[in-house]
């Protein structure tokens, strides 16, 4: 199985995806050793008069994401957005390590009522800390793999706060060369914030599931294709409900280049089968020291 690879396998926390090709025997980094993974994520969002004002989810991690508030509009709205991630891991031990990660936000919205109008944002949206085990290998019974992580920083609703959001989840796969079959399940859970004006607001909690095929076409290439599910629930402002719980459904296609042992290159797309109408392409790179 050392020949396997996982090209862009988004089910795996941000800990130990791979977004990018790995041995199976190196998803975990290390001991002592530090891997950076670098991407940009493009997404473009629209909205009819017809949806509720629920909130766009960015895709930052495996099971982590960025919600960007929408407005209801007379006449809908289109909205272009990127996403920069920078994130750093250290093998702690060879079954545990922790990690960490930054987004910054650029956002760009079009809409039209009686005359076309367009506004633009940008900010730092969240920092968030890690960490994860192995708890089972791929032997007799299929792999195992836990995570926690905690925002340091977040930026919602214009308000900052930190240690307000959690996220716990695991990651299982098989090797069965050249294919490697997997399933990650998490859950968010979000606290309460006062934002400017003296209102609780609490973004809703969240459940992610995503099965996932990769295969190995050779020694430096591999292909992924999966499906993700995310049930969430209603947003509150005073404990009132601001929009329904919704789920959508979407589907993710990869491929993955490994230039050498240290350094490999992924890019992706990620489309919307039901719920929320957004698309993203994502091109991401992880080097290891």
């Amino acid at each position: 199985m050392k020949n396997i690879l996982i090209a862009f396998v988004s089910f795996v926390p941000f800990c130990v995806r791979a977004d990018l090709p790995l041995n199976i025997e190196d998803i975990m980094t290390d001991k002592g050793k530090i891997k950076l993974d670098a991407s940009v994520t493009y997404i473009n969002s629209e909205s009819s008069r017809s949806e509720l004002a629920a909130p766009i989810y960015i895709q930052t991690g495996s099971a982590s994401f960025i919600p960007v508030p929408t407005e209801i509009q007379e006449n809908g709205s289109n909205s272009d957005m990127l996403v920069g991630t920078l994130g750093l891991r250290y093998g702690l031990t060879g079954n545990t390590e922790i990690y960490g990660s930054g987004s910054y936000l650029w956002r760009e919205d079009r809409r039209f009522d009686s005359e076309s109008s367009k506004t633009r944002d940008k900010h730092l949206s969240d920092v968030s800390l890690g960490i994860s085990h192995t708890f089972l290998k791929d032997d007799k019974n299929p792999a195992l793999i836990g995570f926690l992580e905690g925002t340091l920083y977040e930026k919602s609703r214009g308000k900052a706060s930190s240690g307000k959001s959690w996220l716990i989840g695991a990651t299982t796969y098989r090797a069965i060369d050249p294919v490697v079959l997997s399933l990650t399940a998490a859950y968010r859970i979000n606290g309460s914030k006062t934002l400017s004006d003296d209102v609780k607001y609490k973004a809703g909690n969240y459940w992610v599931l995503n099965p996932n095929i990769s295969f190995a076409a050779n020694d430096r290439i591999s292909l992924t294709g999966g499906i993700q599910w995310l049930g969430k629930q209603p947003d509150r402002l005073d404990g009132k409900k601001e929009s329904a719980r919704n789920t959508s459904t979407y589907a993710h296609l990869g491929a993955g280049l490994g230039f050498s042992k240290a350094t490999s290159l992924n890019a992706s797309a990620r489309f919307n089968i039901s719920g929320q109408s957004s698309s993203e392409l994502k091109l991401g790179v992880q080097h290891t020291f």
